[in-house]
Parts: structure tokens; sequence; C-alpha cells
């Protein structure tokens, strides 16, 4: 092949690289390398404060609410504020929270310190959603929504193992101070990418923040119940039942939890990138089902007596359900408003943690009174939910790539 053809054909074959999806990708990353990296130290933090198992369940939720009640009341400037003033400011926050939680003298303040981190999730995450859903081409968004919520999984890869490392080496407090300092540096680096737009998204108002708001059209709402359902499953499995599995049933270290943690988010975060062209080839309703029956059969196996083994398949079937984690963010980009999609992306994520509030409390409730098996029926029961759910609305509404409205 001679030169000149070479250069058609890779013209013709490769995209040209975006530095600006790849700050996008980045913040993502950063977002959920912040997550991933409590569940290592869960135990440690229990034993130094001393606190039930209830209490790192609330410790939990709090981080979650934290990330939903931010990003319900900053929402909103996703759709009027560029992402390259967003994105880091956003990251910045998520680094001194961390910080403030490694220096924490008690639970209280740690409890602050996550937080504070949370408001990086109400600037970052809707705003990275909307830039990808309004600046990418219409044949190419399924697959660029589903490798952005890869960039998160390959945050959630590395935490696990860098951070049970770190606190096996320093203790638990240099997991915290991990995840400060590699927010901070990205902050530094999404700031400096000049192809972020510093456009506002849409022009159809005024940039300025509205008053938090649940006004939500049907279509939406019945795609924040499938967020509820999915996403709640998968982080109450990521956040609280895979890290106590290893360090509770199975008496693993930080470190061997965080390696196990790594592997299991690493088989993930493959499937969600891969997951945007499997959509389009097998449908949104067969990405579903695959998701959601293998993620119930897996957390059925906790009613077995606590083995590595069971571990193992647990960790594939949390792996598998990165088939479906994109689903919901498909669903929003093709059904709600264009010029509120920030907003609505807010709405989801705060009802999905609102909601969600409640599961690590119940779930260490159910380990403090009963076992691993009741939490696996609890598991399993809104997977399955998840799955009947979702079929209806897909048949509700048959969705065709081809048939999407431009943005």
């Amino acid at each position: 092949m001679s030169l000149s053809r070479w250069n058609k054909y890779r013209t013709d074959r490769v995209p040209p690289l975006r530095t600006d999806l790849l700050a996008v990708f980045l913040s993502f990353g950063v977002l959920m390398f912040s997550l991933a990296a409590l569940g290592p130290v869960l135990d440690e933090i229990r034993q130094e404060f001393n606190i039930s198992f209830a209490g790192i369940g609330v410790l939990v939720a709090g981080q979650g609410m934290a990330r939903g009640g931010f990003m319900l009341i900053f929402g909103p400037l996703a759709d009027r504020i560029s992402s390259r003033r967003l994105l880091p400011v956003g990251l910045a926050s998520v680094g001194v929270g961390a910080l403030i939680a490694a220096a924490a003298p008690n639970v209280w303040v740690l409890v602050g310190g996550i937080v504070a981190g949370g408001a990086g999730f109400g600037f970052v995450a809707p705003s990275g959603q909307v830039h990808v859903a309004l600046r990418t081409p219409q044949q190419n968004r399924r697959r660029n929504l589903g490798r952005l919520i890869s960039g998160g999984m390959l945050g959630a890869f590395i935490a696990p193992v860098a951070a049970g490392a770190a606190a096996n080496t320093f203790g638990w407090r240099a997991a915290f101070l991990l995840v400060g300092l590699v927010a901070i540096t990205a902050a530094v680096l999404v700031a400096s990418t000049r192809t972020l737009s510093s456009d506002a998204p849409t022009s159809s108002s005024p940039s300025r923040l509205h008053r938090p708001s649940l006004g939500m059209g049907r279509g939406v709402m019945e795609i924040a119940v499938l967020a509820i359902l999915m996403w709640g499953w998968a982080n109450a499995t990521r956040g609280i039942v895979l890290p106590l599995y290893g360090s509770v049933a199975l008496s693993l270290t930080p470190g061997d939890v965080g390696l196990l943690l790594t592997l299991t988010l690493g088989g993930r975060a493959v499937l969600t990138f891969l997951s945007g062209p499997i959509a389009n080839r097998i449908g949104l309703a067969g990405s579903l089902l695959t998701a959601t029956l293998g993620g119930a059969i897996g957390t059925l196996l906790l009613f077995a007596p606590a083995t590595l083994g069971i571990y193992v398949v647990l960790g594939a079937a949390f792996a598998l359900s990165g088939l479906g984690s994109p689903i919901v963010l498909m669903l929003l980009t093709e059904r709600a408003p264009a010029q509120h999609l920030g907003r609505a992306v807010g709405q989801t994520q705060f009802l999905v943690d609102l909601v969600g509030l409640a599961m690590p409390p119940l779930i260490g409730l159910l380990l403090d009174t009963y076992d691993f098996g009741v939490v696996g029926a609890l598991l399993a029961g809104i997977y399955l939910a998840a799955a009947t759910w979702g079929l209806r609305i897909l048949r509700r509404v048959a969705l065709d790539p081809d048939s999407t409205p431009a943005r």
C-alpha cells in the first residue's frame, strides 16, 4: 500500500483524536476513582471510629446523597455554562473534600469531607454528559456515551488496588490523600485543554442557577425509575457488598480486597466501553436483559457458603452489569429536551441517590441481623424489577438509532 493510499485509509477509518472527549473521560475517571477508593478501607474506618456495619452503611449512603444532591442543584448549570469552566471546578472540589477526609480527627469531619467532595459530582457529571451528547455526531452518540461511562469505570478499576496498597503501607488516610492529589492534578490538566469549548452548550436562556426542581416529564420520570433500580443495584454491590464480603466473610486484607475489586471493575470497564456498539447490534432490550439477569443470578449465589469462588462469580455478575450501565444515559439523551439535558441528568441522579440513601444502611442492618444470603435475595429482586420495568419502557416506544432526532 502506497503512502498516499495509507494516509487516505487512516483518515477514512480512524477518527481524529479529540482531546476534549479525553478530558471529559478523564474527569469521569477521577469521579469514580474517588468513589471506589473508599471500598478497601471501610473496615479500617469502622474499627478506628468504632462504628457498626449499619453506621458504615450510613457513611456510604452519605457519599451517594451528597453526589445526588449537588447534581440536582448544579445540574442546570451544564445547560448554560461550558464544560471548560465546570469540569476543573468540580475536580478541584473532589480533591479538597478528599484532603479534608484524610485529615479527619473524628467520623463527623470524615463525613464532612466526603460531602464536600460530592459537590464535584454536581459540576462534573452533568456537564460531561451534556458535552458528549450535544457535541458528538448522532451516529456516534451511543458509542461515546458508553465510552464516557467506561472512563469512569477505568478510574474505578485503578482505585481499589491503588487505595488498598496505600492503606496497607501508610494507613487508611493515605487512600484519601491519594484521591486528593489525583483530583487536583486532573483539574489542572483539564483546565489546560484548549479544545474544550468555552461557549455555552445552548443559547435558549441566560446563564443562571435555577432553584432545584423536580418538575419532570413522564418520559424522564420513567427513565429515572429504571436508573434507581439499575444504578441502585450496582452502587450497593460495588460500594458495600463486594468490599465487606471480601474483608468480613473472607477475612482479606485491604490490599487483597482492592486487588479483587480492581479485577472486577476492570472487567466491567471493558464491557461498558463496548456497550454502545453492542446496544446498536443487539438492541437496548438485549443489553438490558443480559445485564439484569446475569446480575440477579450472581447475587443469589450469596446464599452459598462464603468462598473465593463465590466472590469471583459475584464480581463477574457485577462486571456483566456494565453492559446496562449506559442505557439510562442513552435513553435520557434520546428523550430529554436538548436544552434541559443537564437538568434531567441531575434530577435522575438525585432520585437515584435519594432512594439509594436507604440501601447501604439497610444492607448493613441485614448483615448485622442475618447474613449475606438475605442481602443477595434483596439485590436479585431489585435487578429482576429493573428488567421488567426497562422492557416496559422499551416496548412503549421503540428506539431506532436512525430515527433519533439530531441535536
